[in-house]
């Protein structure tokens, strides 16, 4: 039974090593795609090769190149061979899956040639400073035909009607849990619907044009409004 527990102790500690690889991973893929987007060369000339059907980027490092790039000690202790994966979906929508698998092997109180790997999949959303152009908190009614879209004020010029500098990433929606609030009438959202209703398979969008996702069991902190003091105040100006 001693035997057993000691086993089982060193095979959890490298699940632990495993998993904490595979968040770093994490870390590295969110970095490349703030830092590279769609520039197809930048990925490449940064080490990141890319899949055979032109959809995601991958890359694999190991502890022990990256000890001699930085000229410091990053391998693991007691022996043991770490190394990990990334998988990122290619730079080209508001939300980007991102797989990453942590890998250790080796080590003294382990049996020889053991390996154990710890996989993540987290979805990533880009941060867009117009990724929610208008969240309601229940009811979010609209007349005739309202357009939402977003663009690069660093580009010039934007014309919506030709969707010229068109971003397509603008997000409305409600926090409401029913979908029924979402009276959108003939809008148009050139991004994404959200709402707090639990999907059920139907289509909340009524007869809005929306080009993105549905966003369902939509979430958003409202900061609380504070009510200025009038103490003193009254309507006849000074």
């Amino acid at each position: 039974m001693l035997l057993n527990d000691w086993k089982q102790t060193a095979r959890t500690s490298l699940q632990e090593a495993a998993f904490a690889l595979a968040e770093s991973a994490v870390d590295e893929a969110i970095w490349a795609v703030l830092e590279y987007g769609d520039e197809d060369s930048d990925w490449t000339s940064a080490g990141w090769s890319e899949g055979d059907n032109g959809n995601f980027w991958y890359r694999e490092w190991t502890l022990s190149a990256l000890s001699q790039e930085a000229g410091v000690v990053l391998d693991l202790d007691e022996g043991r061979i770490g190394k990990y994966r990334a998988i990122v979906q290619k730079a080209n929508s508001s939300r980007i899956t991102i797989v990453t698998q942590g890998i250790v092997s080796g080590g003294k109180d382990v049996q020889a040639g053991t390996e154990v790997a710890r996989y993540i999949e987290t979805e990533f959303r880009k941060p867009n400073p117009a990724a929610y152009g208008l969240i309601a908190r229940d009811n979010l009614n609209f007349n005739g035909r309202p357009y939402f879209d977003s663009y690069d004020s660093r580009e010039f010029p934007y014309v919506y009607s030709f969707l010229i500098n068109s971003g397509s990433e603008v997000t409305v929606g409600s926090t409401s849990t029913d979908k029924i609030a979402l009276g959108l009438g003939n809008a148009t959202i050139r991004g994404d619907l959200a709402t707090g209703a639990i999907d059920d398979g139907s289509d909340p969008s009524g007869g809005a044009t929306v080009t993105g996702d549905t966003i369902w069991e939509f979430e958003m902190d409202f900061p609380e409004v504070e009510i200025p003091d009038t103490t003193g105040w009254n309507d006849t100006a000074p």
